[in-house]
């Protein structure tokens, strides 16, 4: 994959339905100053990106968050990282296609019905696995692709919205009453679920064109132009939306009130397109942590078994995409979105400090960070900022998701071959 590829992972892993759905509920949170938000929650995932991108630079291997955390702390870790790094991407890829139908009703309304919605759901998740079954080539020109198209419908809303704002309107105080500081710190953890997905590009690292250039450069390239994208789109909400604290469809409604009708169905278009750039995106990237997992020795190394025509982890590819199916039969997508929250601090914040470790163990990295650890320990303090308003439900369903992880090592470890004896 070339730069271009890597920065259409980054787009599409990043930009996804939450821009199209979650303004109201920041501004819910903390008001007219909720642009601010999305700085905050952008700011801490800025400083992870950074993280991201020094460890990025001292791997050529599939693998990610997986691999920085065996580095640096161990085999045990490194799998409790990768395997929650796994059950965060899977939460994310079967919310979104299980949310796919739900966006598309706005344009097709027999799609209203939670049926229609699942069998949307399972014929794309195993549409798109047949796709990155036949090779990552193609896989990464559609995200290219997505990524590009996206951008066009929310280009319109930030271009034109812009000459509609109210400016007034972003001095509203918070509609809880909370204080400024509270109202932005919670209008940012609403913001998180749009903000994640940066930590894609670095996984799928072994089948990249100069990887130890071309990751960083993608990941905090994307990353930044999304938070900045985020702010603007935000700004025109507020601004031009007739009671943005009411608002079921965000952008749509607000388009079609400063531009008209047609407008506001384009948005939902766009939000259709968005939604399904993202699963290709994820579709790309969640395979490759479970092939990690088996190449490394984590777990049978069936799962890291190559296709011998296409070059791909065929093996770990229908596996993620049975399960995605499954999950998006059984489960929600605002379910499944908030596991996803509670999944995906416990990659980054292991990234973070092991920047540090990694520059006793393994020397200078292709991208190294100004400041020593000022920013590491920036980014582990932010994180726990925001972990502490996560539910307790999903930290208690995030805690049994990785004791099975772990136990799933154990049990190989105990069952694998021994070699034999020279």
């Amino acid at each position: 994959m070339t730069l271009l590829d890597c920065v259409g992972i980054g787009i599409n892993g990043i930009i996804g339905t939450g821009i199209f759905l979650l303004p109201a509920k920041v501004f819910a949170e903390s008001g007219g100053a909720s642009w601010i938000s999305w700085f905050a929650i952008g700011g801490v995932c800025l400083l992870v990106g950074l993280c991201f991108c020094e460890a990025a630079g001292r791997e050529g291997r599939n693998g990610g968050p997986y691999l920085y955390a065996s580095d640096a702390f161990g085999r045990w870790v490194g799998v409790g990282v990768g395997w929650m790094a796994l059950a965060a991407n899977v939460f994310a890829y079967a919310s979104v296609a299980r949310g796919f139908g739900r966006n598309l009703s706005f344009l097709v309304p027999v799609l209203a019905e939670t049926t229609p919605q699942i069998v949307l759901a399972m014929a794309l998740i195993l549409g798109l696995a047949f796709l990155n079954y036949r090779g990552i080539k193609p896989g990464a020109l559609l995200s290219d692709f997505f990524s590009g198209a996206k951008l066009i419908p929310i280009g319109l809303f930030v271009g034109v919205g812009l000459f509609f704002v109210d400016w007034h309107r972003l001095s509203l105080p918070p509609p809880t009453g909370a204080p400024q500081l509270t109202a932005i710190k919670l209008g940012g953890l609403a913001a998180l679920f749009a903000c994640t997905g940066f930590e894609y590009v670095p996984v799928p690292a072994g089948e990249t064109d100069d990887p130890r250039r071309n990751v960083p450069l993608a990941l905090f390239g994307s990353l930044l132009g999304a938070v900045i994208l985020y702010a603007l789109v935000q700004i025109v909400f507020i601004g031009t939306h007739p009671n943005p604290a009411l608002a079921d469809k965000p952008l749509a409604e607000a388009a079609s009130a400063f531009m008209g009708p047609w407008a506001g169905r384009f948005i939902a278009a766009g939000s259709v397109v968005s939604a399904f750039g993202y699963l290709v995106a994820v579709a790309l990237v969640a395979p490759r942590y479970l092939s990690s997992l088996g190449e490394e020795g984590a777990l049978p190394p069936l799962l890291a078994r190559t296709h011998g025509r296409y070059g791909t982890p065929h093996v770990s590819i229908w596996i993620t995409a049975l399960v995605c199916a499954g999950m998006a039969i059984f489960t929600d997508f605002d379910r499944l979105a908030d596991l996803n929250n509670a999944a995906v601090f416990a990659q980054y914040v292991p990234t973070c400090i092991a920047v540090i470790v990694l520059r006793r163990k393994r020397g200078p990295s292709s991208f190294p960070l100004p400041g020593g650890p000022l920013i590491p320990l920036l980014a582990t303090a932010g994180c726990f900022i925001f972990l502490v308003g996560t539910k307790s439900q999903d930290a208690i369903f995030s805690g049994w998701t990785l004791l099975v992880g772990l136990a799933l090592h154990a049990l190989w470890r105990l069952l694998r071959p021994t070699p034999a004896a020279a």
